[in-house]
């Protein structure tokens, strides 16, 4: 954390707020209670930081008039059970104890892309595959039953516009809205090319992203592909790729504070890499893991063995620093 770091943007920092409630409450999901919708919400005036969760009743905040070198213990609470370190907390506020009064809060400014906000559209007469709606629905969940997938997994769609016809269309959802998504070729032989995509950069793009702001302390698996995260379940998130880009790896560092984040490393010269640059990241102890010869991927995994197997063994497998590389020399081809 930078010394000048002000409360709020500590907290912003930490915590993915939604929007603003008529009370000037940007909403999030309580840490404290676990509900279920987003009623909990922080309300910034100022160096004047507020808590409320309107389900649980918890409040508590942080007025410097009245407390400059310190928080309440209820705030802390809140702030931890948000991922906060006490020690960020402790930083954060010596800082307002030296700095002038009447100083104003630094803006919270991102440098670089920040999170996506805007939709991207399926393409015209799209259906969930789950609907029935189409006749290549039908073709669809064929073709996710060879993958022991199904639309009970997955939004997944269809679509009859003459551009993307016969693909199967994968929505990336963040914060209820399609940010972008992937048609992938139903028959690889007679549809081609093998993916056609709307033309967008996806530097601050996951698939599943919401994941990466729930909060828990479960193991956060990041795959290459969406339907490799599919196959490991809602812990699994995509990058799209073998890329990682300067954002990808800001927002996966805050959260390994909290969760274990294990990349599931392809076995081929992209995915060694992805392996040597996560290990070698020293802001964070990102972990990896590889299938063994016979097991090409998750989803050829959960095929061959079940999502049992595969939860387990991408849990088991992960490993981080010197053990994390002589795993990539073992698996990956270079």
């Amino acid at each position: 954390m930078i010394a000048s770091e002000d409360l709020e943007t500590l907290i912003r920092r930490h915590i993915l707020l939604g929007k603003k409630s008529r009370k000037g409450y940007e909403v999030v999901k309580c840490a404290l209670c676990n509900d279920y919708q987003a009623r909990g919400g922080f309300k910034f005036e100022g160096e004047t930081v507020h808590y409320h969760c309107f389900n649980c009743s918890t409040s508590a905040g942080y007025d410097p008039e009245y407390s400059r070198h310190s928080v309440s213990d209820k705030f802390k609470e809140i702030l931890t059970s948000f991922g906060i370190s006490e020690e960020d907390i402790k930083r954060c506020v010596s800082f307002n104890f030296f700095k002038n009064p009447v100083q104003s809060s630094v803006p919270n400014e991102r440098k670089g892309p920040g999170y996506p906000t805007k939709e991207c559209p399926l393409p015209d007469s799209s259906v969930k595959v789950s609907s029935g709606d189409s006749e290549w629905c039908m073709i669809a969940e064929q073709y996710l039953a060879k993958r022991s997938l199904s639309s009970r997994d997955y939004d997944f769609y269809v679509s009859e516009d003459p551009n993307y016809v016969g693909r199967l269309l994968i929505p990336y959802f963040f914060r209820n809205k399609v940010i972008y998504w992937q048609g992938r070729s139903l028959d690889a032989e007679l549809v081609t090319p093998r993916y056609k995509n709307p033309v967008l950069e996806k530097e601050n793009i996951f698939f599943n992203m919401d994941e990466l702001y729930r909060n828990t302390s479960e193991p956060l698996f990041i795959t290459e592909g969406a339907l490799d995260a599919v196959s490991v379940g809602k812990t699994g998130v995509a990058l799209s790729g073998s890329t990682l880009s300067d954002f990808h790896k800001s927002e996966l560092r805050k959260i390994s504070r909290r969760r274990k984040v294990v990349f599931v490393i392809d076995k081929n010269l992209n995915g060694w890499k992805l392996g040597q640059n996560v290990l070698s990241d020293s802001e964070s102890k990102f972990h990896v893991t590889c299938f063994p010869d016979n097991i090409d991927d998750s989803n050829d995994a959960l095929k061959k063995y079940g999502r049992l197997w595969l939860a387990s063994y991408l849990s088991s497998t992960a490993k981080s620093g010197f053990e994390g590389k002589v795993l990539l020399e073992l698996y990956c081809s270079k």
